[in-house]
């Protein structure tokens, strides 16, 4: 009767110390997570800076002396945005263009077949 006793006093302690050990480390594992994830910094909202190096389209047409728009695709998200150019010429809608640099609220662009004969 007593080395029965003595075997369930065993089983229970392994039973109770697993327990333990199992929730000491997910306790960890949650503040490690909860740790990394303060350092990050989520900002899934595109800038003017993304732009940068980007492809679009003429939406509004315009030239070196007035202001379009042009279409993007930033982050997985379509945007409209102010645009202006160097060129002598009219963008026209649908034109292809670069993104040269971000200006403000608007980014410089340059139609492609400027891109192609440099």
């Amino acid at each position: 009767m007593f080395e029965l006793l003595e075997a369930d006093s065993v089983s229970t302690f392994i039973v109770l110390l697993s327990i333990a050990v199992g929730l000491a480390v997910g306790t960890a594992v949650v503040l490690l997570i909860q740790l990394q994830r303060r350092s990050e910094v989520i900002n899934s909202m595109p800038s003017f800076s993304n732009a940068v190096g980007q492809w679009g389209l003429v939406e509004v047409p315009f030239d070196s002396a007035s202001r379009g728009k042009v279409r993007l695709t930033l982050k997985g998200s379509t945007m409209d945005l102010l645009a202006t150019t160097d060129t002598e010429r009219q963008l026209t809608v649908g034109e292809r263009v670069f993104v040269v640099a971000a200006q403000g609220n608007s980014v410089l662009v340059v139609p492609e077949d400027q891109m192609q004969s440099s």
